[in-house]
């Protein structure tokens, strides 16, 4: 079952941010701790933080990036949502993907203006966004997603945040047994278990493509891996994680916060190659070529070869 976004005009803040607040975007209120409370605006409606009330109608027909005194006078901080903001406060029907590794997939798989990219893996939106923002409206995002309470769910977080997406398709398919698309430039999976996916995604990435895997676990990675030497059309392997910490820097005080955001996944990429152009792999009876074996024990090179 294919689903696409609405095909009306994106809202503008899905290109650019319109110059004041309007009803039913994503607003959020900084406090004087650097506390951050996300809403959505609705006239005649007031967000309670704690038993103080922030009226959105002194909120709506305003620009971003102002300060506002709630109902008891305490100060707050009122601006638009970043991409950061929207994903750790959105509503979840699966663990979202993290900014701090969402960047580095954006990165490391060279997801460009104008790209056509799959993702398997829907969860709630959190890399969909991401995607959609860096393919531009040229580009084409393309997601997988077997459970119907997901695709509402992430449905519901990029119609709030970015508005109208035509240029988004959703497939109600597994994509363990089926891959319905072809000449995909990127391919971005956050599977149990992606190994399933090397041997039909192989034929449907065109040469020089990218591929990225997010996998809690490293035995995960192990499999994935295996399964993409395989397929011998796959090269350049990275696998990575990331580890975020922040830092206090105030007046004499500069120290690092005693917590940090440690292991979420591991990022794993790797590039599509034509594989008429790999040489033929060699026979497990064939007998290593001396230097091989010198390479192997560490002992130097061999200068009387056979070869």
């Amino acid at each position: 079952m294919e689903q696409r976004a609405d095909s009306n005009e994106s809202r503008a803040s899905s290109t650019q941010h319109p110059r004041v607040f309007a009803p039913g975007e994503p607003v959020i209120f900084i406090d004087r701790k650097q506390r951050v409370y996300y809403a959505h605006l609705k006239p005649g409606y007031k967000t309670n933080i704690r038993g103080d009330m922030l009226p959105h109608d002194e909120i709506i027909g305003r620009q971003e990036g102002f300060r506002m005194l709630s109902q008891r006078e305490t100060p707050f901080l009122v601006f638009r949502p970043t991409i950061n903001d929207h994903v750790v406060n959105m509503p979840r029907g699966a663990q979202v993907i993290y900014p701090k590794d969402l960047g580095i997939m954006i990165q490391y798989a060279d997801i460009y203006p104008g790209a056509k990219v799959v993702e398997a893996g829907l969860g709630s939106g959190a890399l969909t966004t991401a995607l959609l923002r860096a393919v531009g409206p040229s580009g084409h995002v393309i997601s997988y997603e077997v459970r119907r309470d997901f695709i509402e769910n992430a449905q519901g977080n990029l119609k709030k945040f970015l508005g109208d997406t035509p240029n988004h398709t959703i497939r109600e398919v597994n994509i363990y047994e089926k891959f319905e698309d072809d000449d995909v430039d990127r391919l971005l999976l956050d599977l149990p278990e992606p190994w399933k996916v090397a041997h039909l995604a192989a034929p449907k990435l065109r040469n020089g493509a990218v591929l990225c895997s997010y996998s809690p676990t490293i035995f995960q990675v192990k499999s994935f891996c295996e399964s993409l030497r395989k397929q011998r059309c796959f090269v350049d392997l990275l696998t990575l994680e990331t580890l975020l910490r922040r830092w206090n820097v105030e007046q004499i005080s500069v120290r690092p916060e005693l917590r940090m955001v440690g292991h979420t996944a591991f990022l794993t990429f790797a590039r599509k190659i034509d594989p008429a152009s790999l040489p033929e792999p060699k026979s497990d009876m064939e007998p290593a070529h001396e230097t091989e074996i010198a390479d192997e024990n560490n002992s130097g090179v061999v200068e009387n070869s056979n070869h």
